[in-house]
């Protein structure tokens, strides 16, 4: 897999950025939700090598998978990464989504599939190699089925050099890939990227 990663040693304390959860509005169909928890939390960034990650930038998307629990359906209510810039002065955008797996739109192999269940845009909310938990709360709460896997998909269109940085959390393993000529290339589980999603799950009416 060719990737870019911007690597420190820097061993200052990760500040995190924390924002309310958001609670979108039930469905219509009777159903209920519970208390957001999480379905998947990674831990923060750091370990051995410090903070490192993959550039998202113009040229190179990043993306995630994660599956959820089999015991029930879920609403989306935020997904959560410790960022990095970069940059020092400047605060790119960072375009953040919610896609379904392709194997279950009817594609060959395990990799975002291009459907989006939702999608944010905001400026990376750091300077520097100083980590934040940067939080996308949702607006519509999209459904996540029960055993189904989806992707966390981080774009941008700046430059590189210049960009944001999803970084690798301090331990464990996960699903990645990367774009490269505007194609996704083969998954892979490797370094756990930083990575919270936050949920209701959906009670029987």
């Amino acid at each position: 897999m060719t990737l870019r990663l911007r690597i420190t040693a820097l061993a200052a304390l990760a500040a995190a950025c924390l924002l309310t959860t958001g609670t979108a509005s039930a469905a219509s169909n009777g159903e209920a939700w519970t208390k957001t928890v999480p379905i998947v939390d990674t831990p923060g960034p750091g370990g051995l090598l410090g903070f490192n990650g993959f550039d998202v930038f113009a040229e190179q998307a990043v993306a995630a998978r994660f599956t959820v629990p089999a015991d029930a359906d879920y609403r989306l209510a935020r997904i959560g990464l410790w960022m990095m810039n970069n940059s020092e002065t400047e605060q790119r955008k960072l375009r953040v989504m919610v896609q379904t797996d392709a194997l279950d739109e009817g594609g060959p192999e395990s990799l975002p599939s291009g459907v989006e269940l939702e999608r944010w845009s905001a400026p990376v909310q750091t300077l520097g190699w100083s980590p934040v938990e940067q939080f996308f709360v949702t607006r519509s709460g999209p459904l996540l089925k029960a055993g189904r896997s989806y992707w966390v998909v981080a774009g941008s269109m700046s430059p590189p050099l210049i960009d944001p940085v999803w970084t690798f959390a301090k331990n464990g393993n996960m699903w990645t890939t990367t774009s490269r000529d505007g194609a996704w290339q083969t998954a892979g589980n490797g370094a756990a990227l930083t990575l919270r999603v936050d949920a209701h799950r959906v009670k029987a009416p």
